[in-house]
Order: structure tokens, then C-alpha cells, then sequence
């Protein structure tokens, strides 16, 4: 990510407050980072993100079920739906949890929270930037997939 804009800041999540701005440095600590600090966030913007239709995307520990999480808009219209749940429905393993996506007619994008223990070749183990660059190629292949 080392050539392109990013944006990478860090958030409480009960106040909302700005916790840090962070460098690229960040970026390198381990995924654990928010199952350590449960209450943070971290908030990425890139222009490869852009690209995919994505305004930007929330990484963070959800300690009531124990998981990592993922959440982005993804500016596709409405009628995408099917597509989008079908995409979802083949990769990622229902059985242990569900995902969530909602359309936002007021912004004009789907609202899509991911729990990323539950797609494959997903690691714990990832850096933050790893856990980037996963969210990253499954979100490409997502909008790949809607383009068909």
C-alpha cells in the first residue's frame, strides 16, 4: 500500500473520539491489536478502495462474539441485492454466523458487516495490513462477481 493515499485512524468505539492518526507504520501491528483494545477501532480509506466503490472500511474485535469484523459501504445499486447475498452466500460459512447487509437509500449503498473468522483463508495471525489486503481481494472479487 505503500504508493497510494491512506488514510488509517483509530477510534473509541463508545465515544466516537479520534484515538489516533495513524502512519503506514501501524499498519504492520498484529489483527490482535483490537481483541487486545477491544475498545478501538480502526477506520481505512485507500484509493484502491475507492476504485471498488467503497467510501472506506471499519476493522475491529467484536467481544460479544468474539470475532474480527469488517465493515464497509459498497456504493452498487439497490437491485444488486441477490447478487450480493449469493456472492456472500458461496464464500463465506453461514453455519457458525451470519453477515449482515442492509441498503441505505439515503446514502445509495449497501452497509455490509462481515465477521472474517468465517471466510476462508481467513488468519488471526494476519497484521492489520494483511487483514486489509484479505478484505481488500474478497471485496474485489465481490464486485468482479456483481459486474457479470
Amino acid at each position: 500500500m505503500s504508493n497510494q493515499q491512506v488514510v488509517c485512524e483509530r477510534y473509541d468505539k463508545e465515544t466516537e473520539e479520534l484515538v489516533s492518526k495513524d502512519s503506514m507504520e501501524f499498519l504492520a501491528t498484529p489483527l490482535s491489536h483490537f481483541k487486545e483494545k477491544k475498545n478501538e477501532y480502526a477506520y481505512l480509506q485507500t484509493e484502491n478502495l475507492n476504485a471498488l466503490k467503497v467510501d472506506g472500511l471499519v476493522l475491529e474485535y467484536d467481544e460479544v462474539f468474539e470475532v474480527y469484523t469488517a465493515m464497509f459501504g459498497l456504493a452498487v445499486q439497490k437491485k444488486l441485492a441477490s447478487k450480493i447475498a449469493t456472492y456472500l452466500d458461496k464464500h463465506y460459512n453461514k453455519e457458525k454466523m451470519n453477515y449482515s447487509m442492509m441498503f441505505s437509500g439515503d446514502e445509495g449503498l449497501w452497509e455490509i458487516n462481515l465477521p472474517l473468522n468465517y471466510i476462508n483463508q481467513f488468519s488471526e495471525n494476519f497484521t492489520i495490513e494483511e487483514a486489509y489486503q484479505f478484505i481488500q481481494s474478497f471485496i474485489t472479487s465481490l464486485v468482479e462477481a456483481l459486474e457479470l
